[in-house]
């Protein structure tokens, strides 16, 4: 038996790939014993676009013959491959009973939290999981009030409560690899009610809809597994002795011993950064990203990606980047195909923006986040919380301008780059209004100018990116931390023993997948500590 990759087009969920198989590897088709879906994506640059799909093939008798013709799109299978079809963990080694004495508390209840919690609960860790916001049930009816009403709950919002920010954003899950530590989430992710066909889509996303359904399963699992979960608590002060955390203190007063501690704080709690660098933890400023939503009707990106209609496939979208040797480099971010742009802020007196889709990406427009790099030697200051000034300066500027009622800032694309305000602006998603300003008046130049560099050679990639369809929203400034907490190769603080930043927030993470991770690996750490190997 052999095992190969090999890249066809995609025969449909009932169809059987092996005729196609057989002609790409120039083999009988009786040849062929199986063939999985590793992967499947639309290739948008053929005319007529298709669906293209990497199978794992499983040949009788030897490959050498197929890889001597160095046929393009076929390779040797990896561990990597095939290890991506286990419906279950591999048997886990016997470890050592979980110490009763240690009971490790998580703040924040956002992917690194979550997931790191859960890993400690399958190893029978007693942990603590600490939310400042709502569960995300009703979470879902604060952010409605906010969206509808304009009454903000500055404790529990877009960004604060179960499911981190991720929670209402497209919640993409982008990785090529489903296998190892990724695989663990994936598969937990699954289990928890997630489309199985995220183990196999190029570019997979759950949408806020499903993310709302899958979350509470997950927090039920680790609740059997005797995590106890804290809703509105919010943590003040990180309690130190002899330079190790040993515990914290919540909003009402009340003290929790415990740890060590691992802090999931996410991008936007600046009052938990305040907290960990008054404990002594030790961070950094950190390099980020700035700018706005464009926002287009989805037809027009279907039409220049796809050449037409999209017909049976999904709603297109892009991934773009700009490197101008005259201004900033820029890229598209958080791109939601048939999406709509969102109030995303925390604070009562600030303006911030998001992108979000449901499942079905089946909203008029689509939209995008255009940003631009921005250094800490742009900040004003160089202590750990300059970055957050930054963005501060900014997003109070945009609430400013647009009335001071959450209504958001915007201009037209063509207006933008001429540099002239715009007097009206094209029917747009955002719920809480738009108001036409010149956004050189929100933006620092050095922001604008990168923009818009990147906006015309975008629209070489997206005919149309820069013309009269496109309104950009601003501003889109919490694209990620603007601090990093330092740690340690244990993923622990250097200053503060026991204290583990994890996630966005602390400045590792940029996405719902890779701040999973980054919590899933803080919490082996401590099990590897706690309860090694017997």
């Amino acid at each position: 038996m052999a095992l190969l990759v090999a890249e066809v087009e995609w025969s449909g969920p009932d169809g059987d790939p092996k005729a196609a198989l057989a002609e790409r590897l120039g083999v009988p088709t009786t040849a062929i014993e199986s063939a999985q879906l590793l992967r499947r994506s639309v290739d948008g640059r053929r005319r007529p676009p298709r669906w293209l799909a990497n199978y794992l093939v499983t040949l009788h008798g030897g490959d050498r013959a197929v890889l001597a013709r160095h046929i393009h799109g076929v390779r040797p299978a990896t561990e990597r491959d095939y290890s991506r079809f286990a419906t279950r963990d591999p048997e886990p080694p016997v470890r050592l009973p979980w110490p009763k004495s240690v009971r490790p508390i998580v703040i924040g209840a956002g992917p690194a939290g979550m997931f790191a919690a859960l890993r400690l609960a399958e190893a029978g860790a007693p942990a603590i999981l600490l939310e400042r916001g709502d569960g995300v049930e009703q979470r879902h009816y604060r952010v409605r009030d906010f969206w509808r009403h304009r009454s903000l709950d500055p404790e529990s919002n877009v960004v604060f409560g179960e499911g981190g920010a991720g929670a209402f954003s497209d919640g993409k899950i982008y990785t090529r690899r489903r296998d190892g530590d990724l695989g663990w989430i994936f598969r937990r992710l699954v289990d928890a009610g997630a489309d199985p066909e995220i183990l196999a889509e190029g570019y997979a996303h759950l949408g806020t809809d499903k993310i709302r359904q899958v979350i509470p399963e997950i927090r039920h699992r680790m609740q059997e597994l005797g995590v106890e979960v804290r809703f509105n608590s919010n943590v003040t002060e990180l309690l130190v002795e002899h330079g190790r955390a040993v515990g914290v203190q919540l909003a009402d007063g009340s003290e929790l011993m415990g740890g060590p501690i691992i802090a999931a704080t996410g991008h936007s709690a600046r009052d938990s950064w305040e907290w960990m660098l008054a404990a002594g933890a030790a961070a950094e400023p950190r390099p980020i990203h700035i700018g706005a939503r464009i926002e287009h009707p989805q037809r027009l990106i279907d039409q220049s990606r796809y050449g037409g209609p999209r017909g049976e496939f999904p709603p297109a979208s892009y991934r773009l980047r700009s490197n101008p040797d005259h201004a900033r480099a820029a890229h598209t971010f958080c791109m939601c195909p048939g999406g709509t742009v969102v109030p995303a802020t925390n604070h009562p007196d600030r303006v911030v923006v998001n992108g979000m889709s449901y499942s079905k990406r089946a909203a008029f427009h689509a939209n995008s986040a255009v940003i631009v790099a921005v250094d800490p030697s742009d900040y004003p200051g160089t202590d750990p919380l300059a970055g957050v000034r930054f963005q501060d300066e900014i997003e109070a500027r945009a609430y400013a301008l647009a009335g001071k009622d959450f209504t958001a800032p915007a201009q037209r694309v063509e207006d933008f780059l001429a540099n002239r305000p715009s007097v009206d602006l094209p029917k747009n998603s955002y719920i809480l209004g738009t108001t036409p300003v010149d956004l050189r008046e929100v933006l620092p130049p050095f922001i604008v100018e990168g923009m818009q560099a990147a906006i015309r050679h975008f629209d070489g990639r997206v005919n149309g990116f820069a013309g009269s369809d496109g309104v950009i929203i601003a501003p889109e400034t919490r694209t990620t931390s603007p601090v990093r907490f330092l740690r340690d190769e244990h993923l622990t603080s250097p200053t503060v023993r026991d204290l583990m930043p994890v996630g966005e927030g602390a400045g590792y993470a940029g996405g719902i997948i890779s701040a999973a991770l980054d919590g899933y690996r803080a919490s082996m750490v401590l099990i590897e500590r706690f309860a090694p190997i017997a």
